[in-house]
């Protein structure tokens, strides 16, 4: 017989508790649909019913019962040494990889990463960053490749845990003596025929304003067409054109290449990064992270901005 495993056997006490898959998919993030597949595959490790469906949720077999019953305390042990080993200053060496989309590599990640490797405690400790397409980032946290992935929210997550990270929108970005430069306000129609600068390798903007119906195509006349942010940048301050990407990450570079920067005004314009991490993660290190990440931009997840929009990257 296989190994139990210790997340499936978290999750099956939890819907015994609850009586219910939906709720303990609400509560811990996920799909329901996967707290029902790894509990499946208990029952055929097992070649035993363990839950059986009611009318207002779910019941544990008489088999299932005296299940939760040992795998409770198996759950409350792993959990503890979790805590102690979290507690623990010595314990917390060692190397994380974590895998971002470009844009959050270049506006927020780096200096939050900066303030987590810099607390006294985590002297030995050792951060990989890769660079992926949100799609990617998913790929890699699912095959353990990446101990933590850090995305643009609404790319298809199942089976993983996520907490927020930090809201941004969607900005126009031009030189300060630009023609519309003093203007108060723009929308996405106002910008449709002005000279562009547009990336060449990911075009999350342009994705962004295709989903929310607002632009009928990604192939879009331009003045140039970049690699990576900074150079988008960049060549908006030259005066090329106006670049449309990331308000958090222009703001960064307003001041000393003199950029106008501003959020697009139109209703759909706001977004979500999330932190996403494997179900029932344990890597004390790893849970440090999380918590530290989700705790830098709190402020921001107070503020009326709680929309997404969907999109791929």
């Amino acid at each position: 017989m296989k190994d139990f495993d210790l997340t499936t056997l978290r999750l099956f006490v939890a819907v015994c508790e609850a009586k219910s898959i939906k709720r303990v998919a609400d509560r811990e993030q996920v799909d329901a649909s996967a707290i029902t597949r790894r509990l499946a595959k208990l029952e055929d490790q097992l070649q035993m019913p363990l839950i059986k469906r009611v009318r207002r949720g779910v019941l544990a077999t008489p088999e299932g019962a005296i299940l939760c019953e040992q795998a409770k305390k198996l759950v409350s042990d792993a959990q503890k040494i979790a805590i102690h080993l979290t507690r623990s200053k010595s314990a917390l060496t060692g190397t994380l990889t974590l895998a971002a989309s470009s844009a959050n590599v270049a506006s927020v990640l780096t200096e939050d990463l900066a303030s987590f490797l810099l607390l006294p405690e985590h002297g030995k400790v050792q951060i990989v960053v890769k660079d992926m397409l949100s799609k990617d980032v998913v790929q890699a946290v699912r095959d353990g490749e990446a101990s933590l992935g850090v995305i643009w929210d609404s790319t298809e997550t199942s089976g993983l845990q996520h907490v927020d990270y930090w809201h941004d929108q969607i900005a126009v970005v031009m030189h300060r003596s630009h023609p519309l430069s003093d203007r108060e306000q723009f929308h996405q129609a106002d910008i449709e025929h002005l000279d562009r600068v547009i990336m060449k390798h990911t075009r999350h903007t342009e994705a962004v304003l295709t989903r929310a119906g607002v632009i009928e195509d990604t192939h879009r006349a331009f003045r140039m067409q970049v690699p990576t942010w900074e150079s988008g940048l960049r060549a908006a301050a030259q005066g090329v054109g106006v670049f449309v990407c990331s308000a958090k990450l222009a703001r960064i570079y307003a001041e000393p290449w003199k950029l106008h920067v501003k959020p697009l005004a139109d209703d759909w314009n706001h977004q979500i990064n999330k932190i996403i991490y494997p179900t029932g993660l344990v890597n004390p290190l790893a849970m440090q992270l999380v918590a530290h990440l989700s705790n830098m931009h709190r402020a921001e997840k107070t503020s009326p901005i709680l929309g997404a929009v969907p999109m791929n990257q």
